[in-house]
C-alpha cells in the first residue's frame, strides 16, 4: 500500500469517500449520492477543493485508491460538526467498502498526523458519532472528547 497525496483531478473520489463516510450505519442507506454531497452540511468539506491549507491523502493498493484522509480549515460563518476554531483543521477519513479492517485508516491517520505536524499545526479535530464504530480507532490515536456532552461529537487530538 502507498499513501500519496491526493493529486489533481482526483476531487470525484474526494467526493465519493465523503459519502462513503456518511454511509457508516450499517443497513441505513443514504439518500442519492448527488443529493447529500450538495447538503449545507456536507458541501463545506469538498466545494472549492484546493484552496489555501486544504491537503488530502489517499491510500493506493495495486494502482487503485482505496481510503482518503483530508483536512481543511473553516470559519465561524461555515463550518463542518468537528469545527472547534479557525486555527485547527477539521479532519474527514474513510476507506473503501472491502478494504477495511487492514489497518489503512489507521496508516492514513498516522500519515495525516504527521503531514499536519510538517505543516506546523498544533491539533486537528473531527466529528464522529457516539455509535461510529471508527470512534474506538480515535480514542486508541489519542483523540478526546471536545466539550463532551454537547452532542456534536467532536474530538481533538493534540499534535505537539
Amino acid at each position: 500500500m502507498v499513501i500519496r497525496d491526493l493529486a489533481n483531478g482526483e476531487a470525484a473520489f474526494l467526493e465519493e469517500m465523503l459519502y462513503t463516510a456518511l454511509a457508516w450505519r450499517p443497513g441505513v442507506e443514504l439518500p442519492p449520492k448527488e443529493w447529500v454531497l450538495e447538503h449545507a452540511q456536507v458541501i463545506v468539506f469538498h466545494r472549492d477543493w484546493g484552496r489555501a491549507g486544504d491537503t488530502a491523502l489517499v491510500a493506493e493498493e495495486d494502482g487503485r485508491p482505496v481510503g482518503a484522509a483530508w483536512y481543511r480549515f473553516f470559519t465561524e460563518a461555515e463550518h463542518g460538526e468537528g469545527y472547534v476554531d479557525e486555527q485547527t483543521p477539521e479532519l474527514a477519513i474513510a476507506v473503501v467498502g472491502g478494504f477495511r479492517g487492514r489497518g489503512i485508516g489507521r496508516r492514513l491517520m498516522d500519515e495525516i498526523h504527521a503531514r499536519a505536524r510538517a505543516d506546523g499545526h498544533t491539533r486537528i479535530s473531527l466529528s464522529v458519532d457516539a455509535e461510529n464504530p471508527a470512534k474506538r480507532l480515535y480514542a486508541a490515536l489519542g483523540y478526546v472528547d471536545f466539550e463532551p456532552g454537547d452532542g456534536s461529537g467532536r474530538m481533538i487530538l493534540d499534535l505537539d
